[in-house]
């Protein structure tokens, strides 16, 4: 698993918080409350160096606080970080966590840094992966951009891979623009829960590409090659469900399916979407 991966996409400040019960209006409600670094780019740029790959990550960096907070943690984790500190507003996502079961609330902070310089190769030098965040498809000011990048990547041999990344938000976007989006990157593989793949019509009819789709506590479905297979999940405990679905595509994209329900387990036998530094 010594793959390159690099990953262009959201980096948030994750806030986590955990209660035994449903939020009690107008009054406090006792929680466990951690912060840390998240977004699904940079998660899945984490699980890959958890799992024996290299990473690096394209994404929004801020010199506040939070940002500072991002950096280090990112960095500690063995992620090159490309993106230059910029003076603005980080990103924050609060994920209530009850149950095993989440809820998400998310501030995509400044969005100035997806430009022309996601597209310069130099940060795709000697990458296998370039994976891309459906957050970044989503929330791009200019799609071209996306598409630029993706371009650069497979005229340099770099396989493409997509996550869908939000039912709600795509039918905000628009279920045929985004479809045409996905298509318009070329990818090798796109991943999607079964909402996401309903949104955009399902993978059929997506010539050339490999399709995952994470059915959570009854596993994920892989087409591969045409092939279809379905895994159950890798029986453990389940603490926290939050950013499952970023380490099976990093454990996709370094081995597979086997690696990727492996990794899946790993992520919600523990506390938060990345793995401890």
């Amino acid at each position: 698993m010594s793959a390159m991966v690099c990953v262009a996409g959201d980096v948030m400040l994750d806030v986590l918080v955990r209660t035994t019960g449903p939020l009690n209006a107008d009054d406090d409600t006792p929680a466990v409350i951690t912060l840390s670094a998240g977004g699904q780019a940079a998660n899945v740029a984490a699980w890959v160096c958890a799992l024996g790959g290299r990473a690096g990550l394209y994404g929004p960096r801020t010199q506040d606080a939070a940002g500072l907070l991002v950096d280090a943690q990112l960095s500690a984790r063995g992620i090159r970080l490309w993106a230059d500190p910029q003076c603005a507003h980080a990103g924050t996502v609060v994920s209530l966590v009850t149950s095993g079961k989440r809820t998400l609330a998310s501030d995509p902070g400044d969005v100035a840094w997806v430009n022309d310089r996601l597209a310069d190769p130099r940060w795709l030098a000697g990458a296998d992966w370039l994976h891309l965040s459906g957050y970044l498809l989503l929330r791009a000011p200019d799609p071209a951009v996306v598409i630029a990048v993706a371009r650069a990547g497979r005229q340099a041999g770099v396989r493409v891979a997509v996550d869908l990344a939000s039912a709600s938000m795509i039918e905000t976007y628009g279920a045929r623009a985004f479809r045409a989006l996905v298509e318009a990157l070329d990818p090798a593989v796109v991943f999607g829960n079964e909402g996401e793949w309903a949104a955009i019509g399902g993978p059929t009819g997506l010539p050339r590409v490999d399709a995952v789709v994470k059915r959570g506590c009854r596993g994920s479905t892989f087409v591969v090659g045409g092939a279809v297979t379905s895994w159950g999940i890798v029986p453990g405990a389940v603490v926290d469900v939050t950013g499952a679905g970023d380490a099976l595509a990093a454990g996709y994209l370094l081995g597979g399916p086997e690696a990727a329900m492996e990794a899946a387990a790993r992520c919600i036998s523990q506390v938060g979407a990345q793995p401890p530094i």
